[in-house]
């Protein structure tokens, strides 16, 4: 028997099977958490069972992707064939189905509402428990759905205000750089987060209820930064360039968050300093890497600015 075939078809199996053990996975793991205690044999099966979906998907995730975009677009089910002919008899399904444009802004809507609501959740638990710790996150994704806002603000306004392709070049470019410096200002609250976690001093409650709802959120906000890198790779479009750059940072924050809550449910009070030392190298890596997209999007937002305008000038508007 050939060794490395047999690990090429463990980490490499067929589509279905990769589907069928994240489908599988999610739901045993949450009764896993939520039910058993920690050493049963099954929570021991669910987090070897979530942690093979999670590297087989992380390994097949283009192919996967790719297979995925071809049942949902083409013609080859016949459940997609009957959705699509159920979308296209109204106006806005149609529209969601035949314009990218459109789904993009969808996509910063329904972004925007899932973000307030997370919001919402936080700062209800931080008053009711007298959490900081949930103050905190609220006030982040509260600031989060306020550059989303604007964003979709942005969005409308360029479609009216922008007469000519330099216009809204200048204007989709002057909106990627001031999203770039309300999220420099957003990483102070993420430096606010680091030191409550490094404190500990927000945990005045938690529960494996609220740390499953913090998973699935971490969840979402990955699946939609993946899909939105995927979506607007090839659009000529800074604006939606931003919202792709905020859904990073959203989850970037979203898995230390996850990370802070998951070491205080489930660990022991001998594993304070492990939890302090993951938290404070975790908090440090995720401020550096918003710090250096917020950096990128100001300098780069800046320079197209004034290469546009250098072309304007020129008289080389396209």
């Amino acid at each position: 028997m050939n060794i490395k075939k047999v690990i090429k078809h463990i980490l490499k199996p067929p589509l279905y099977v990769i589907v069928l053990c994240d489908i599988f996975a999610l739901p045993v793991t949450v009764f896993a958490l939520s039910a058993l205690a920690p050493k049963n044999p099954v929570s021991l099966f669910a987090y070897l069972l979530s942690a093979y979906a999670l590297t087989v998907t992380v390994i097949s995730f283009k192919k996967l992707v790719r297979r995925i975009k071809e049942l949902a677009t083409g013609d080859e089910l016949a459940a997609v064939r009957a959705v699509k002919g159920f979308m296209r008899r109204y106006k806005y399904t149609g529209l969601y189905l035949e314009s990218r444009d459109f789904r993009a802004e969808t996509a910063l809507y329904t972004g925007l509402a899932i973000n307030l609501l997370y919001a919402c959740y936080n700062g209800v638990l931080g008053i009711h428990n007298r959490s900081l710790w949930f103050v905190t996150l609220g006030v982040y994704f509260l600031l989060v759905g306020v550059i989303r806002f604007t964003l979709m603000i942005r969005v409308r306004e360029s479609k009216s205000a922008a007469s000519s392709y330099t216009d809204r070049k200048l204007y989709e470019y002057a909106a990627y750089r001031l999203c770039g410096c309300m999220v420099m200002a957003l990483n102070i609250v993420i430096a606010g987060i680091a030191v409550v976690v490094i404190k500990n001093g927000g945990y005045n409650y938690h529960s494996r209820l609220m740390t499953i709802i913090s998973a699935a959120f971490t969840f979402y906000c990955f699946i939609s930064s993946a899909a939105n890198v995927v979506s607007f790779r090839r659009r000529d479009n800074a604006i939606l360039s931003a919202a792709k750059d905020l859904n990073m940072i959203g989850a970037l924050v979203s898995m230390y968050s996850l990370q802070a809550t998951m070491l205080h449910a489930f660990g022991s009070n001998d594993e304070e300093n492990f939890r302090d030392i993951m938290n404070i190298i975790t908090g440090a890596v995720v401020f550096a890497a918003v710090f250096i997209i917020a950096s990128y999007m100001v300098i780069n937002g800046t320079h197209r600015l004034n290469a546009v305008r250098e072309r304007a000038e020129n008289g080389n508007e396209q």
